[in-house]
């Protein structure tokens, strides 16, 4: 799948980071009690220029798209590949307000957090995000998307196809970004596949351990009986990964900062205790 880069406004730095790492949906910031009444863009939607590039033309569509509204898409490649998938687009909702961020979750079906007293002292709750749930490729509805995309794509005469996607409005992923002084911290809880059989009949789990770079080092820490990869670089950012096999749930924890090992901790240890009881 390709990626390009799109011209969205960061609401904090850490997710920022998060976004040029893969690890994070684009989202728009709307007001605690906006209920992000979406605008459909038609399928095949074209580029103002006959001459913009594809990645010109995924910024344009990605412009039009309304919180909680998902767009898939389709790149046509000339040469024939091995894998062709098709893509998507989509804003979540950013709340400055907790209870409203616990309300809409609830609502979207998307996983959060609860804020716990025994997380680190002198961290304040500064934003929350919900991400819009996409298709799972191997979904009804992703391959109906991905028939239908290609069926237009074959007539010709576009660089992008896109098509609006009816999810029902669900949340796949909640962050919660915390800040102490000019720190920033990031807790995210998404749903996970939990373990997918394979050609032959062997389970093999989706969520592989967190990528290590040449600048990375990872260690595996127990925390309440469950496995959890630590994982540093030089730039000193620190980031937390476990998986929740009961519900299942998937964990993350980013922290831009300074021998920040402890708070990350601190903060995992609290949510696996809360969630343990």
């Amino acid at each position: 799948m390709e990626k390009f880069k799109t011209k969205i406004a960061i609401v904090s730095s850490l997710t920022a980071v998060m976004i040029l790492a893969g690890t994070a949906s684009a989202y728009a910031a709307v007001p605690a009690a906006s209920k992000g009444q979406a605008t459909q863009i038609s399928a095949g939607a074209k580029a103002d220029k006959k001459t913009a590039s594809p990645e010109e033309q995924v910024n344009k569509l990605f412009a039009k798209v309304q919180p909680g509204e998902v767009i898939a898409y389709y790149l046509p490649h000339k040469e024939k590949r091995q894998f062709d998938p098709i893509s998507f687009v989509s804003k979540g909702y950013v709340f400055k307000d907790y209870d409203a961020l616990v309300a809409k979750a609830e609502q979207m079906k998307a996983p959060s957090f609860k804020i716990s007293e025994t997380f680190p002292k002198n961290y304040k709750f500064k934003e929350g995000v919900i991400y819009m749930k996409t298709p799972d490729s191997s979904s009804e509805l992703y391959k109906k998307l991905d028939k239908q995309l290609k069926a237009e794509a074959a007539k010709g005469g576009k660089e992008v196809y896109t098509m609006p996607v009816e999810t029902g409005g669900e949340g796949d992923s909640t962050s919660l970004t915390f800040v102490k002084g000019s720190v920033e911290i990031m807790l995210s809880t998404s749903h996970s596949l939990g373990e997918v059989p394979v050609e032959g009949g062997i389970p093999v789990k989706p969520l592989a351990p967190p990528f290590v770079g040449s600048n990375e080092k990872f260690e595996t820490i127990d925390i309440g009986g469950i496995e959890c990869t630590y994982v540093t670089d030089s730039k000193t950012m620190s980031r937390l990964h476990w998986t929740d096999t009961n519900r299942p749930l998937n964990y993350s924890i980013m922290i831009l900062a300074k021998d920040a090992k402890t708070d990350v901790l601190d903060f995992a240890k609290s949510i696996i205790e809360q969630k343990a009881k």
